[in-house]
């Protein structure tokens, strides 16, 4: 995509976090941007914020609920026009250890992160297809797609980095299925990212470092890790406009993440080796 210049975007969960940073992004280059968000103020006041910027809206849409994707795609084409660019970005995480997380909690999670993803695509590629379209979608993974990050392992989010990694597996098959058509796929994978909820996370812990029901989630081990690695909202977006530009699938945004995928990658050869498959 060369430019955003006049094209129709849609960022869910844009109304904080990640999404806002990409809303602001796409705004900033030209873009007409639709955000979703389930709290009608929070996507209100991101409207606000934002209109200053460029032609901005927010609806209300479950993505776990197929038939209001359906509807809000019929919203955005009568009203801005077809979508040349979506971040399939809404998303959540829960810190809980694997053994301790209950199956419907599970469901919740995939529903979220992952079905979220496959009924906007499933929704929107075939209206490209259909119309003789090009278009663009990028799914918000993690470095939990690729790896268990380094000095992150005792923050528990193993079902949350099952999410992540099932995503990035389903965006690679789905590339090669859509590898004859004008429709494209690319995966952003941020490491830490401070938004607005895990900041004031952060601001307690500095008031309260003691805090038992912080510290059961976050250990000072990881915190350290955490506020060495935190990029904000707005340098996690433009990485990903970076990335788009040059027309990645993977788009990383942290150097580091580098050393724990070559880490991988060694195991992973070293597994080769000693079963003699060389």
């Amino acid at each position: 995509m060369e430019t955003m210049t006049d094209k129709t975007v849609l960022v869910t969960g844009g109304a904080q976090g990640i999404g806002k940073g990409l809303a602001q992004a796409c705004l900033r280059a030209g873009a007409r941007v639709v955000i979703t968000n389930l709290d009608r103020a929070i996507a209100a006041g991101a409207v606000s914020e934002l209109s200053a910027l460029g032609s901005v809206r927010a609806v209300r849409c479950d993505a776990t609920d197929r038939a209001a994707v359906d509807a809000l795609f019929d919203d955005i084409w009568a009203t801005e026009g077809p979508v040349d660019l979506a971040f399939c970005n809404a998303g959540a995480g829960a810190m809980r250890p694997i053994l301790e997380t209950p199956i419907e909690d599970v469901h919740q999670q995939f529903a979220v992160n992952l079905d979220s993803a496959l009924h906007l695509t499933q929704s929107l590629v075939p209206r490209l297809v259909d119309a003789d379209r090009e278009g663009h979608i990028m799914f918000t993974g993690s470095e939990n797609s690729l790896v268990v990050p380094a000095g992150n392992v005792d923050l528990a989010m193993g079902i949350y980095g099952g999410t992540k990694h099932a995503l990035l597996v389903i965006a690679e098959w789905l590339r090669h299925e859509l590898r004859d058509t004008g429709v494209t796929v690319s995966v952003l994978m941020p490491g830490p990212v401070l938004t607005e909820r895990l900041a004031a996370t952060f601001d307690a812990l500095r008031e309260n470092p003691d805090d038992p029901t912080l510290r059961a989630t976050i250990p000072e081990t990881a915190e350290r890790v955490l506020r060495q690695r935190f990029i904000s909202p707005d340098q996690c977006a433009e990485m990903a406009l970076k990335g788009l530009s040059k027309g990645l699938f993977f788009i990383p945004t942290q150097a580091y993440i580098k050393e724990d995928v070559d880490a991988r990658y060694r195991e992973i050869s070293e597994a080769f080796n000693a079963m003699g498959l060389t």
